[in-house]
């Protein structure tokens, strides 16, 4: 009997803690944001939008000036607040705030943040880099320092590009790190995925994976290509300088693609009947491959391409040779590659 008290009071206890536990698991609360516009005789409603400024919900202005999102925040995001068309302020919610947001229409630049961490770090240290343009490399360590203190801090992805990411990658894959409990937000596993990849791209190291559509619809890997030279090439139908070195590398491909030399074209277009038209025209016969998302093209932001043409030449195994070979330059390496 004793032995059975004993293990019905265990379950017992069992089940209370799981219940306690259950309960404080549960009582995470949504955050919400409500604020006031100072000196308001102009504006009617303000705006709650994504960063690519859909607006997610309008909230009335009451004659005192305040207001309320109805909107409940159950997770860290980032968000715009627009007041007219005259500026966009970033809202960064963390569950549990209750953010305050207070504008003065005579001087807009000067919005305040308050409950909201994120936001008020964010424009806390806008403010200081704001103060240090003529500073550049203060700034630069104002951003390390920011990136020491919190790793974790969403705020620093807005922040760390003042930083050159050949020169300071560790600040970059540290905040990469400390942000990866927040990739579920599309921004961040950008982020992330274009630091890994940069990671990569160093002389001697097998490229990042690109698995993109040809104009046919078919994806083609380009590790599907081991074995051969392969010359990533991003271009673009209304880069003019790509264009003119198309005539090259279309003499080179017709000289070394029976040796075992082939081409990869990331096109960086959006419309798709003009990347096709320039293939047609160019006489292009080698490998094209496109997500149409032009500077947003995911292979683009893997390999840190921030102007076209950029090349990227592979070895048999997909090791990197060399970055951004074109012209004479490109000739004498293929020369030296298949004719030496």
């Amino acid at each position: 009997m004793k032995k059975m008290r004993l293990r019905q009071n265990c379950i017992l206890a069992l089940a209370t803690a799981v219940f306690l536990l259950s309960g404080n698991i549960s009582v995470a609360k949504s955050g919400t944001l409500s604020g006031k516009v100072l000196n308001n005789k102009k504006y009617k409603e303000i705006y709650l939008k994504d960063l690519d400024e859909k607006t997610l919900e309008t909230a009335k202005i009451n004659a005192s000036g305040t207001f309320t999102f109805k909107k409940k925040f159950n997770q860290t995001d980032f968000y715009i607040i627009t007041l007219g068309e005259e500026i966009n302020y970033l809202f960064i919610p963390t569950p549990g705030e209750k953010a305050q947001f207070t504008v003065d229409t005579k001087n807009m630049k000067e919005a305040v943040f308050s409950n909201s961490r994120e936001s008020e770090r964010f424009y806390t240290y806008q403010r200081k880099l704001l103060a240090m343009r003529q500073n550049p490399n203060t700034a630069k360590e104002l951003v390390k320092s920011m990136i020491d203190e919190d790793p974790h801090s969403p705020a620093g992805l807005f922040f760390v590009k003042f930083l050159d990411k050949k020169k300071e990658l560790k600040y970059y894959q540290k905040l990469a790190e400390g942000l990866k409990k927040y990739n579920y937000i599309s921004t961040v596993q950008s982020f992330i995925t274009t630091v890994e990849g940069y990671a990569q791209l160093q002389v001697g190291k097998v490229a990042p994976e690109i698995a993109l559509k040809s104009p046919e619809g078919k994806v083609i890997k380009l590790s599907s290509l081991r074995g051969k030279y392969v010359l990533i090439d991003f271009w673009a139908s209304w880069c003019g300088p790509c264009r003119m070195e198309n005539p090259h590398n279309l003499e080179l491909y017709k000289e070394y693609h029976d040796k075992g030399f082939e081409i990869y074209a990331v096109s960086l277009d959006k419309n798709k009947a003009a990347w096709q038209k320039a293939i047609k025209e160019d006489g292009l016969s080698w490998i094209h491959v496109s997500d149409l998302k032009s500077w947003n093209s995911a292979a683009g932001r893997i390999y840190g391409v921030s102007s076209i043409p950029y090349t990227v030449l592979l070895d048999k195994e997909g090791k990197i040779v060399a970055f951004n070979l074109r012209g004479s330059k490109l000739k004498r390496t293929l020369k030296k590659i298949f004719d030496e």
